[in-house]
């Protein structure tokens, strides 16, 4: 009897498949190795973490209802906190883009040339009233600063919506990641057209 018990039991528990409870998203603008002609080849740049508004420092996907309701999805949430995840698209596009003698991140002891900075004030979805229609809203601004003389160079500021396929966090997530790579490749245009 017991054999049977195991047996039976085993059987039951191999049919089951556990899905988890919450998804996790991440961000990749699908960067490529494209150089970019730049006046600042022979310089280096460090690109500082990405400073974010406190309701954006965490794992917790946030949306917005309507004007001022702000929430959290229950089901979904970003597989990396977004500071950390911006700043590595950064560093990733622009080492792609062969502008500088090096690009490092925050981490690197190593000294730079030049230390880009970047404020991310909006990295939301937005939802109508009633919920049935959403967009996704990006705003970040990026200084250039001389660490020699420790003096902003240039600032540059983007603000981008973009309307999502469906009003679902997966929707969501995917036009994030496309205005994410618009800001990028405007960055990097910006830095070629401004470095000196």
């Amino acid at each position: 009897m017991k054999l049977l018990l195991i047996v039976l039991a085993f059987l039951l528990s191999a049919c089951s498949t556990t899905h988890p409870a919450i998804t996790g998203y991440r961000l990749d603008t699908n960067s490529s190795k494209i150089s970019i002609k730049s006046n600042c080849k022979a310089k280096s740049l460090k690109v500082s973490q990405v400073f974010l508004k406190s309701s954006l420092m965490s794992k917790q996907m946030k949306y917005v209802v309507g004007q001022y309701e702000e929430y959290a999805f229950n089901d979904s949430e970003w597989s990396q906190n977004p500071n950390k995840a911006i700043t590595q698209e950064i560093v990733k596009e622009l080492d792609n883009a062969d502008m500088f003698s090096s690009v490092e991140s925050y981490k690197s002891f190593t000294r730079a040339d030049y230390t880009l900075e970047s404020s991310v004030l909006e990295f939301t979805q937005h939802f109508s009233s009633d919920e049935r229609t959403s967009f996704v809203k990006v705003d970040i601004s990026f200084s250039l600063i001389d660490n020699k003389t420790m003096q902003v160079m240039a600032t540059k500021h983007f603000i981008k919506e973009l309307k999502t396929d469906a009003p679902t966090a997966a929707s969501g997530v995917k036009a994030l990641n496309i205005l994410l790579a618009e800001c990028l490749r405007e960055m990097k245009l910006w830095l070629a057209k401004d470095c000196t």
